[in-house]
């Protein structure tokens, strides 16, 4: 990979356990699971983005969030459902 730097980040707490638990059972440190996630995630997001993927994928997230908000407010009966 050549040389290499130190990226740190914050994270829930969960997120952080639930790593912990991936990388006890790759038997590898969390760092290292983290690394080879982020390696193959990014190669994936480039490939996507050439294709055109990417830019769906995105839209398919924001409509799924706004979704989610959505349901949120009528469960809370603060707006009403269709």
């Amino acid at each position: 990979m050549g040389s290499e730097i130190t990226i740190t980040f914050r994270c829930p707490k969960e997120v952080s356990e639930r790593l912990d638990k991936l990388a006890q059972k790759a038997d590898m440190p969390r760092s290292r699971l983290i690394l080879n996630i982020v390696d193959e995630i990014s190669k994936t997001l480039e490939l996507t983005g050439k294709v055109g993927i990417l830019q769906f994928g995105l839209l398919i997230r924001d409509l799924m969030e706004t979704h989610k908000k959505w349901i949120k407010k009528v469960k809370a009966k603060k707006v009403e459902p269709l």
